[in-house]
């Protein structure tokens, strides 16, 4: 796997100097005269009547400005009589100050090799679980620079679990909804999978990506300030205030792929699916990335797992020059899942599909897919249990031993590996131990529809599905919105209406030179 951030981004994070630290022309010998300032906002405690977002916004920007021009050397040389600025400012209160004084620390100590657990390290993890999450959306450089910093400590220090929680917190504090895909998603899942920590990054992962930052959402929407309610997150998240580094085609790809592998390392193979045909179905110009076609591999095996066959077609929605590449890279793929197909419609044993598994051992390897594909074994034993249900009410325990196990002779085995099927609700059935003998002991299996859900879970199944159809809609709204109001779908329309103007018959064009058509209110919108 790739490393947190290329070379000269990690160069970047750690030589880049923070904003503050640039001399200015009256710089005072210590912190002390400006500590007022510092302090000054947000006004603490707050006023009965709050501050407007015109207002709210001239200030900070106002503190943003002023913290730009004080020198590096006083925002981390302490305070007059001793002590720490770090020591006075509250995270909560005092977010823009801390930060820079946080970030101007890291950046003295760049030389050095910050240590996990040291001071800073300690500072830099509170900070993240107390900042104000509004005010951090005026600083998105110094921020990103700071969630850089500490992915590369834990990254040096060869522990990158310790970074996991700290970045996550980071995430989601800023956009509780995760919901606009940024730099940082993609750092994320890096650190989780490198760190091998799948089910720390569900909190994230399992959070519905629908927008990306962009240049227009804020003045879309007709928020004018960052500290604005907005419908969405993407409103704030934007290519101004840089909460997000600058994105290529490859980052969202790139998660999607890392995200379905972690998902797959979970068992949670419907969502892999979900995430992998993600990947298959965005836009390219010809041929496939390369990303594409490891996610064409996995989604076969994805489905494999999670329904012991694999699909006749693609999504619909993929490129047919894309379909046809990524299957005739993935042929190894495709043949293993007729292989798993055939065997379970002839309801032959393991041993064809083993020998498949073990003829392609250099393709997985390859592909670094092979501890997945050695996990379909097991599938197949899995459905080759559960299908006989299908077909029979109860078998004794030897007989399904002689048809699915890889060992047929080992019955208290097959006991054992059904007993674990049922504990875990992959199979709908009990066994009855007529005596101490396990030759004697019977699978009963339990009739069609004896899974159905209670009336409470079914309640609380359909206010799930509630809830994420109305937040389905909400970024639906939102996203209609900024679409037709973009300058891009304006010029679209624009040209179709004039290529379609052009296509008419000379006769036609005079005629309706000659009489123009009326033109509603709706069609004033629509060239607006």
């Amino acid at each position: 796997m790739e490393s947190l951030t290329p070379a000269a981004k990690r160069q970047k994070t750690l030589t880049h100097r923070p904003a503050g630290y640039k001399k200015g022309p009256m710089a005072p010998k210590d912190i002390g005269p400006l500590l007022p300032q510092l302090l000054s906002f947000p006004p603490h405690p707050p006023p009965a009547i709050p501050l407007t977002a015109a207002a709210y916004d001239k200030e900070i920007k106002h503190l943003r400005k002023a913290l730009n021009g004080i020198p590096n050397h006083l925002l981390i040389g302490g305070v007059p009589n001793g002590g720490d600025l770090l020591e006075i400012l509250d995270p909560s209160i005092n977010t823009l100050p801390y930060l820079f004084v946080l970030f101007g620390h890291f950046y003295a100590n760049r030389q050095k090799s910050t240590v996990l657990g040291s001071p800073l390290w300690i500072k830099a993890l509170g900070f993240f679980d107390r900042f104000d999450p509004v005010q951090i959306r005026y600083v998105g450089t110094e921020f990103r620079g700071l969630i850089g910093c500490i992915g590369d400590i834990a990254l040096a220090s060869q522990t990158p679990i310790a970074a996991i929680r700290p970045i996550r917190t980071a995430i989601l504090r800023l956009d509780p909804s995760a919901s606009c895909f940024t730099s940082t998603h993609l750092v994320f899942v890096r650190l989780c999978l490198e760190a091998r920590t799948f089910r720390a990054a569900k909190a994230v992962l399992d959070q519905n990506i629908y927008e990306f930052p962009s240049t227009y959402a804020a003045i879309l929407s007709g928020d004018r300030f960052l500290c604005s309610e907005h419908d969405t997150s993407s409103g704030f998240i934007t290519n101004q205030s840089e909460l997000s580094d600058k994105l290529t085609y490859r980052d969202p790809l790139s998660y999607f792929l890392y995200g379905a592998s972690i998902y797959m390392a979970l068992q949670e193979w419907d969502r892999a699916i979900s995430f992998l045909e993600l990947l298959l179905t965005a836009p390219t110009k010809n041929s496939p990335s390369q990303l594409q076609v490891e996610a064409y591999k996995k989604w076969i095996l994805a489905h494999l797992y999670a329904h012991g066959v694999v699909p006749s077609s693609l999504p619909k929605t993929i490129r047919s020059q894309v379909a046809k590449v990524v299957r005739v890279m993935g042929k190894p793929y495709e043949a293993l899942g007729d292989v798993f197909k055939d065997g379970l419609d002839k309801e032959l044993d393991v041993r064809r599909l083993n020998a498949e598994i073990q003829a392609g051992n250099w393709v997985w390897s390859r592909d670094t897919n092979l501890s997945i594909v050695n996990g379909v074994l097991d599938a197949y034993r899995q459905f080759s249990i559960s299908k006989l249900g299908s077909t029979y009410a109860a078998l004794p325990l030897p007989e399904i031993s002689k048809r699915t196990s890889p060992t047929p002779d080992d019955h208290a085995e097959t006991a054992q590996y059904i007993t674990t099927m049922i504990q875990k609700g992959q199979l709908n059935a009990t066994l009855e131990k007529r005596s101490n003998d396990v030759q004697s002991w019977v699978v009963r299996f339990a009739s069609t529809g004896a899974e159905s859900l209670s009336e409470e879970e079914q309640h609380a199944e359909l206010k799930r599905q509630a809830t994420k159809t109305a937040e389905l809609a909400g970024h639906i709204r939102s996203t209609e919105r900024k679409l037709l109001l973009s300058k891009e779908y304006a010029d679209s329309i624009r040209r179709s209406r004039n290529h379609a103007q052009g296509a008419q018959r000379p006769d036609e064009l005079q005629e309706w030179l000659a009489a123009p058509p009326a033109i509603d209110d709706e069609d004033i919108m629509d060239d607006a």
